[in-house]
């Protein structure tokens, strides 16, 4: 039997409720783990595709865990959908798309299933622009039971490869001693002079970090009044590295320099982790073959991964760490750049129904290579397990 093409007829019949369900969250934005209507939207249409459908998955609100299983033997199948808009600009990013490909993916797998062998479960994952849906979710075992992860973003070229950023936030505190400048500024002790003096350490590092990492800032708060030496001062940082290892140390490296800077000024140093951490992409390369194959089947052009299509953050890192599975990305408009106006209508039209489609297809398709073969299934295994130990892993 050609599961195959099973699979994408299955998505094509659906597209009229999976455009729908796009179109629902894409009108309505909701921002970080508030997204009640989107929530509510998922649940409801993989309760009526056949799902045992629950809500508050790993401790959030409006997190779904859907599933099916065929009570056989075989592999767990997950499909991630995001739903969560970017603040103050919509669904620029095409999140509306990611829940809609999720779906008809996980329900063209659940029409097959049952010959098959294994279970299939779609995730609704709330916060992934900044809020760490994913991260809360796999530390609290939303994800345990995961054989194969897969999620496919919105982007201008098709790519089955990516890279992303390991990134922690922090906000830094330095306490002084409020006075006059102007009167009696040597009863001060500002605030503001190791920040300032923060500012030009880093950016004195810059030559011998190179490209392995970034450290980037701004000063939160600076003071009240140019007349008073400030008594508290903030700044807010982003540590970035494509190597976790090497985020943590730019991040030490960070925290000490505070320390030694309150010490010489005499300030008193703060500091708190804000969000959680996102950890470097590990795609699974023998899931990316996979896909490749699927993408060229359905006359998809899939493009290299290259740094001019801009690198940002993703909580699905995170997940690629404990579960075989990859991050990719399905053309909207060539050029057209996410996280902008233009990007947000093209997601919200014809463009954006063309990579649902082919999305969802490309996804289950892969589904239906991972349920068909063990040898390649042992192929996914020990490629991931090759990769933690390589980057020393655990779990």
């Amino acid at each position: 039997m050609d599961y195959k093409q099973i699979v994408q007829e299955k998505i094509d019949d659906l597209m009229p409720e999976l455009v729908a369900l796009s179109d629902e969250i894409w009108r309505n934005p909701e921002y970080n783990f508030q997204e009640h209507k989107a929530c509510a939207a998922f649940s409801s249409l993989l309760k009526k595709l056949g799902f045992e459908v629950e809500t508050g998955v790993g401790g959030l609100e409006t997190a779904v865990r859907a599933t099916y299983s065929s009570n056989k033997e075989g592999p767990h199948i997950g499909f991630l959908g995001e739903y969560d808009a970017v603040p103050g600009m919509g669904h620029s990013c095409g999140h509306n798309l990611m829940a809609a490909m999720a779906v008809g993916s996980g329900a063209a797998i659940r029409s097959i299933i049952d010959e098959m062998g294994g279970t299939v479960t779609v995730f609704g994952t709330p916060a992934e622009e900044g809020g760490g849906g994913k991260v809360i979710m796999l530390e609290n075992g939303a994800f345990d039971a995961l054989d194969v992860a897969m999620i496919l973003h919105p982007a201008n070229e098709t790519v089955v490869n990516d890279i992303s950023y390991s990134k922690t936030d922090v906000l830094v505190d330095f306490y002084g001693v409020k006075s006059h400048a102007a009167t009696w500024p040597e009863e001060g002790v500002s605030a503001l002079t190791p920040i300032l003096e923060l500012f030009n350490l880093i950016n004195a590092m810059r030559l011998e970090i190179a490209d392995r990492g970034k450290i980037l800032g701004v000063i939160t708060k600076g003071g009240e009044e140019p007349i008073f030496i400030p008594d508290h001062c903030q700044a807010k940082f982003t540590v970035r590295s494509f190597n976790g290892d090497y985020k943590w140390k730019l991040f030490n490296s960070l925290i000490k320099t505070c320390e030694s800077l309150a010490e010489i000024t005499g300030t008193r140093f703060e500091y708190r982790v804000e969000g959680p951490s996102y950890e470097d992409i590990r795609n699974n390369p023998i899931l990316e073959e996979l896909l490749q194959r699927n993408f060229d089947s359905l006359g998809e052009l899939v493009m290299p991964r290259r740094k001019e299509l801009g690198i940002g953050c993703t909580d699905m890192g995170n997940v690629t760490h404990k579960v075989p599975g990859f991050q990719s990305y399905i053309q909207v408009v060539p050029e057209l750049r996410g996280h902008t106006p233009e990007f947000e209508d093209a997601v919200g039209g014809p463009y954006g129904q063309r990579a649902i489609n082919i999305g969802a297809k490309s996804m289950a398709m892969t589904a239906v290579d991972v349920l068909m073969d063990k040898n390649t299934r042992e192929k996914i295994m020990r490629s991931f397990n090759d990769m933690k130990a390589h980057f020393g892993w655990e779990g």
